[in-house]
């Protein structure tokens, strides 16, 4: 009976040994184990001859949720802005300012600059309307303005521009109706102020937005008086602005694709697998792009990463928007693993490309552009790596 024992112990400390003796297996090897998978190979459009396709486009989208409000123009990019205020008036106060009893005496509205694109020295300069039909931060886009209504006056002056903070004065007369509108809602409406740039503006700047973190969003401020009696000043509260930027695609080398912020120009990108092994398991897949830096244009600040999504349907570009993968710039090359792209091809579904987007997509006004598939030097084009185990 001992010598049983004693045999099974030193069977269990034997087992236990090698175990420990033993690495856990990688998610790879525990495949080989189960599948008999033996042949590590590597796929790589640099070396195989794939077909591959690629070309850029325009895509409207809002910019209420941006943390800038942009104002400029650059060539034929122009950026306009919206701005709605409310005013808070104490009721010991309404009833002066519905009978006349109190004025206006100076109005102005700062803003902080915190963005530029993209020469700093360039003219700048804007002008300031009464918006007078509605419209609305999450659904206004570029698109929007051909039916957006405002008076052509200029309600600016005394504009006042420096690194830190940009200053202008808004009419008095308009900004006391605004005050009794806010008052007594029969005497009309106001929908807010439309900032767009002048002719001779050369640049675009980027101002703090509104949002849940930010006390550096617009602020209006107005001196009151009444005759007699005080001089006092109130306060406005910016509660929405939003973006509209109008741009044409812009003019890149024939064999360059791009991608711009806000704008905002994406890129498509295809590859032909059909020439992938089928019945393998992919370890690894690897997109690599190359930036063609001389067309680039970038601005003060950005993010230098761009986001890569699967296309879902073709026909009008219809992407998985819940799995974006990261394509991270290091020099001039962005890398990103899209090993889940290619599994999902390879397995069960039509491969149907991917679109590219900048990493920020409604921030600034950045356009990064691509090395396309049609790019001269074949080791620049567009590359897909793909490690994969497959059996014997």
């Amino acid at each position: 009976m001992k010598y049983r024992f004693l045999f099974l112990t030193v069977t269990i400390i034997s087992l236990l040994g090698i175990l420990s003796c033993s690495d856990d297996p990688s998610s790879i090897g525990i495949d080989l184990l189960e599948g008999d998978f033996v042949i590590i190979s590597t796929f790589d459009t640099r070396d195989d001859t794939v077909s591959q396709s690629s070309s850029f486009f325009k895509e409207v989208v809002p910019l209420g949720l941006s943390s800038k409000v942009l104002i400029g123009r650059r060539d034929d990019l122009e950026a306009t802005t919206l701005m709605d205020f409310a005013f808070f008036i104490v009721d010991s106060l309404r009833q002066d300012f519905l009978d006349g009893n109190i004025a206006v005496t100076h109005a102005f509205i700062e803003l902080s600059p915190i963005y530029t694109y993209t020469d700093e020295a360039a003219e700048y300069d804007f002008t300031v309307h009464k918006i007078t039909s509605d419209w609305s931060i999450t659904e206004f886009t570029s698109d929007s303005l051909a039916n957006l209504s405002y008076d052509e006056n200029d309600l600016s002056s005394n504009k006042n521009f420096t690194d830190s903070i940009y200053t202008f004065d808004l009419n008095n007369e308009f900004v006391l109706q605004w005050i009794k509108i806010t008052i007594d809602s029969s005497l009309g409406e106001n929908n807010g102020i439309y900032i767009k740039p002048t002719m001779n503006t050369g640049k675009v700047v980027g101002f703090q937005a509104l949002t849940t973190i930010s006390s550096d969003a617009a602020k209006f401020i107005v001196v009151i008086e009444k005759q007699g009696s005080f001089v006092d000043t109130i306060s406005a509260f910016i509660f929405a602005d939003v973006s509209a930027v109008i741009a044409n695609l812009p003019v890149l080398p024939d064999e360059d694709i791009g991608v711009q912020s806000s704008t905002t120009i994406q890129s498509k990108l295809f590859f032909d697998l059909s020439d992938v092994p089928p019945d393998i398991i992919i370890n690894k897949a690897e997109l690599i792009l190359t930036e063609d830096t001389l067309s680039s244009i970038k601005g003060s600040s950005f993010n230098p990463n761009l986001t890569v999504f699967k296309i879902t349907d073709s026909s009008d570009v219809t992407i998985d928007e819940d799995m974006a993968i990261a394509l991270i710039k290091e020099n001039n090359i962005y890398t990103g693993d899209i090993t889940s792209f290619i599994t999902s091809w390879i397995t069960n579904e039509d491969n149907q490309g991917m679109v590219i987007k900048p990493g920020s997509l409604i921030e600034g006004l950045e356009l990064f552009a691509i090395k396309g598939s049609g790019y001269p030097e074949f080791s620049e084009r567009p590359r897909l790596r793909i490690a994969f185990t497959s059996k014997e």
